[in-house]
């Protein structure tokens, strides 16, 4: 944990003065946390369970990710909605090369948690954030996720997101909810996610043109590793209540609204623990 914690360490502070491949893409400022001016629903504590957050490594050069998507489908189908994937193309295989393979997938921010990992393998998976270097080989993900203990929610996420058209923004705002006293500090995580891009991806020996890419990392409303809560309070009080929101702009992008989602999760920054997650489709019914 401690050597996972100082390369992490090390490793966000070397982002801040060197860059190792351009990302093309839309570039903007994590804005810091925004007003709510939503109405959430009352909660019931009864109906929340703990979900897993799994942060799948990919690359559209990868010929053996395919069977990871699909072992990754597997257990979409045993899971259901409790478990929430992020799709991070990262490394040397999700670089973009020629004509075929010319779209780039990454992001500064699926960098950055693929560089605090140490992940040199693709596909690999992180659960819940855990500190294994190198991340978890796609032969033992239908193996370990059984073993997360989902039986008592620590904490409660909601979620409203607001899309403009107009505008091209999205504001999404989120409420954590405390159900046990916790003694340590958190962090809240939101990402934005897209489904259904159609781009090519190696399989084997062959190259899929219209190969369909789901759960991506497309862009991060807050810093990957966490916006940290109350300055870093280590007090939680099971009942205690906070808002956040942080909005971002579709301008200039070519994501699809009615196919992306946001993720929210809250983060144990010490112990690198996800106490629970969520999402919501931007486009919410």
């Amino acid at each position: 944990m401690k050597k996972l914690l100082a390369l992490t360490a090390f490793l966000m502070l070397a982002f801040l003065f060197t860059t190792c491949d351009k990302i093309d893409g839309p570039f903007y400022i994590i804005p810091e946390n925004e007003d709510v001016t939503v109405n959430f629903p009352e909660l019931d504590p009864s109906s929340v369970y703990r979900k897993i957050l799994f942060e799948e490594f990919t690359g559209h050069r990868c010929t053996n990710c395919p069977d990871g998507h699909l072992k990754l489908e597997e257990l979409q189908e045993r899971y259901g909605d409790t478990l929430v994937a992020v799709g991070i193309h990262f490394g040397a295989l999700a670089k973009p090369v020629g004509e075929t393979f010319s779209y780039d997938f990454r992001t500064e921010a699926g960098n950055r948690i693929g560089e605090a990992y140490a992940i040199d393998a693709i596909p690999a998976a992180i659960i819940n954030r855990n500190d294994k270097e190198g991340g978890w080989p796609r032969s033992q993900w239908l193996s370990v996720v059984p073993t997360i203990d989902r039986t008592k929610p620590t904490a409660a996420i909601q979620m409203i997101n607001e899309y403009d058209e107009i505008s091209k923004t999205l504001k999404a705002n989120v409420k954590v909810t405390m159900l046990e006293n916790y003694n340590a500090s958190l962090s809240l995580v939101l990402l934005l996610i897209e489904d259904g891009i159609v781009k090519p991806q190696k399989d084997g020996d062959h190259d899929v043109l219209d190969y369909v890419h789901n759960h991506v990392l497309r862009a991060n409303f807050t810093d990957p590793f966490g916006y940290v809560l109350r300055n870093g309070s280590v007090d939680w009080t099971a009942g205690e209540e906070l808002t956040y929101a942080s909005t971002i702009n579709f301008s200039e992008t070519d994501w699809n609204p009615a196919n992306c989602s946001v993720v929210a999760f809250l983060l144990d920054p010490i112990n690198m623990d996800v106490l629970q997650v969520e999402k919501l489709e931007v486009l919410s019914r």
